[in-house]
């Protein structure tokens, strides 16, 4: 089963006010962190999708096992990263797991077990979820390729979990980690406190 992990890293980071892909986190960076726990799962290939000032991170990425491709037009918002790197990929892929790039307190384990819970339903969406809230990341089967490559740009890919609610599968996990995102300076130390706690 061909699984390719696509993180979306690609924002300008206006809320943080700073690049919050460069900040630190534990012994490395946020994005380090987050590829680190991607390339450890089962997914067959990673690819991190970049934006303006992508040089920086690069040089941190370049010596891991991930391919680093840039979105030209990363003022697009999310959807267009998605795109962008679905449109460079090689179609064979079964499924593509969408990451987050500012998510890095989601463990390995969390995307080994959306990859398991696939391989029981290719032909479907996978949402982790926790205590009823869903959350990321999360993977599409193959056959939703073309609806995401024809999406508006002012629209995310939760727009095809309500499109087609009959395909989305919810996996309960056993972390709250795939509900916390990173966009602020309050948010980023709520996570290094969560880093550093018992």
């Amino acid at each position: 089963m061909d699984i390719v992990a696509v993180i979306l890293a690609a924002g300008a980071s206006s809320r943080m006010g700073r690049p919050k892909m460069l900040l630190p986190f534990g012994e490395s960076t946020v994005i380090e962190t987050v590829v680190q726990n991607v390339t450890a799962s089962r997914a067959s290939h990673t690819v991190v999708v970049l934006g303006s000032g992508w040089t920086r991170i690069y040089q941190l990425l370049e010596h891991l096992p991930v391919e680093v491709i840039v979105n030209p037009r990363p003022e697009l918002g999310m959807i267009s990263s998605a795109q962008w790197a679905l449109a460079q990929m090689n179609q064979s892929a079964d499924g593509v797991l969408f990451v987050l790039g500012d998510q890095p307190l989601i463990p390995t384990r969390v995307h080994d077990a959306l990859i398991d819970a696939f391989s029981y339903h290719p032909d479907q969406i996978i949402v982790p979820t926790c205590e009823g809230k869903r959350g990321h990341p999360v993977l599409f089967g193959a056959r939703f390729r073309d609806a995401i490559l024809n999406l508006p740009t002012d629209r995310g890919l939760n727009t095809l979990l309500h499109e087609h609610p009959d395909a989305v599968h919810e996996l309960p996990v056993d972390t709250d980690t795939i509900l916390l995102q990173m966009n602020t300076p309050e948010e980023y130390q709520k996570m290094l406190e969560r880093l550093t706690s018992p």
